[in-house]
């Protein structure tokens, strides 16, 4: 067994994901430079602790898992530092109308959404990155189904 050899193969696969790990992490925290910053954190950390990951399961699901992990870590050291201000909970930056709604939604509905209608994974995967029921998973995606049913017809024009 040669430790090296699956470092890189992981680190080569991480590189294949992070556009979409980029993605998941902007659904958690609501700004770009918060996920650039999660990203990285975590990233660096999925290397180190390769070990870890047996194989059990995909190798997308075990790192999309630890980025939620490293956003779960993050928060609860926030709030052990100071409460979150409405300021710093609000996402900062964002321009394009599209993705204010997307991130727009109540916490876990993007995620949920992100998840399992555009990176495809099924309820029970999902539930499990996001540590959370399936059944919990079909709610909120049913929520964030209809929030962007709601948005004014404009968001939909201006992407046809």
């Amino acid at each position: 067994m040669n430790p090296p050899a699956v470092s890189t193969d992981i680190r080569r696969d991480l590189v294949a994901l992070l556009p979409r790990l980029r993605r998941f992490a902007q659904t958690l925290t609501g700004d770009a430079n918060a996920a650039d910053t999660l990203l990285r954190e975590v990233s660096a950390r999925v290397i180190l602790k390769s070990h870890h990951w047996k194989g059990e399961c995909r190798l997308e699901s075990w790192v999309f898992n630890q980025i939620r992990i490293g956003w779960s870590d993050e928060l609860r050291k926030r709030n052990r530092q100071e409460p979150l201000s409405k300021q710093n909970a609000e996402a900062t930056g964002v321009s394009d109308g599209e993705t204010k709604a997307f991130l727009g939604m109540p916490e876990g509905l993007a995620s949920t959404l992100l998840l399992v209608d555009v990176e495809g994974f099924d309820y029970s995967e999902a539930a499990s990155i996001l540590g959370v029921t399936p059944e919990l998973v079909s709610s909120r995606l049913c929520a964030a189904r209809l929030a962007l049913a709601s948005q004014p017809p404009g968001l939909a024009e201006k992407r046809a």
